[in-house]
């Protein structure tokens, strides 16, 4: 057996220990590094009830808010693939065949199983060795990426200035949206979501270098 994932600890390590700092500002609300564990934890309950299990493929749709980026999260710790599908790519959900699809739209149920249930495990697992974060993308290629996340959890560390204010104009569906999002919280930055954009090519403006 190897090692668990390297992103999955440390953003568990980062978010547990980040206290009372700001990891989201969203729409008027914020949500401190603390409230967000605390969320993640029982998104995470949430999918396991749901019989979310190793190996399936969940889709997430929706808008730029914390819980995209935490319903990845949760959904990986318990050992699924994710694909983040974009507005107007719905046909993708069958092309795929994804096993799961989870919503931040608050009109829909957070979760629509497209398998049967699988009954719940109460024991616990050990986190996944590795994740694989899929993105839908423009026209019919997915971009897929695995040890991405990996080596920017070994890489990425606190600002020696302190926390930063990173403003994401991307998705939280694209690739460099998402990555962003991902290097900003491993570091403790606080992400300020703007409101979602059309299109996946847009890129984030953000006070991180070296990522356009």
């Amino acid at each position: 057996m190897g090692e668990s994932s390297v992103f999955l600890t440390r953003i568990l390590d980062v978010l547990l220990d980040g206290g009372d700092q700001i990891a989201f500002a969203h729409r008027g609300r914020s949500m401190t590094y603390r409230e967000t564990f605390d969320t993640l934890r029982r998104l995470h309950a949430t999918l396991k009830s749901e019989g979310i299990v190793p190996g399936q493929l969940v889709a997430i749709t929706g808008g730029n808010a914390p819980e995209t980026i935490l319903l990845q999260f949760a959904s990986q710790l318990l050992g699924a693939r994710v694909v983040h599908i974009d507005e107007g790519r719905s046909d993708l959900l069958e092309l795929l065949e994804v096993d799961h699809v989870l919503t931040t739209d608050p009109e829909g149920p957070l979760v629509t199983s497209r398998v049967a249930r699988a009954p719940r495990r109460d024991e616990e697992t050990a986190l996944p060795r590795s994740i694989e974060t899929m993105f839908s993308g423009d026209g019919t290629n997915l971009v897929c990426y695995r040890d991405v996340y990996e080596e920017m959890a070994r890489t990425t560390q606190p600002n020696a200035e302190g926390p930063q204010r990173v403003l994401l104009i991307a998705p939280l569906s694209h690739p460099i949206g998402n990555r962003l999002t991902c290097k900003a919280l491993l570091a403790g930055d606080t992400v300020v979501l703007h409101e979602r954009t059309t299109g996946t090519g847009s890129f984030a403006a953000a006070n991180l270098a070296g990522e356009a």
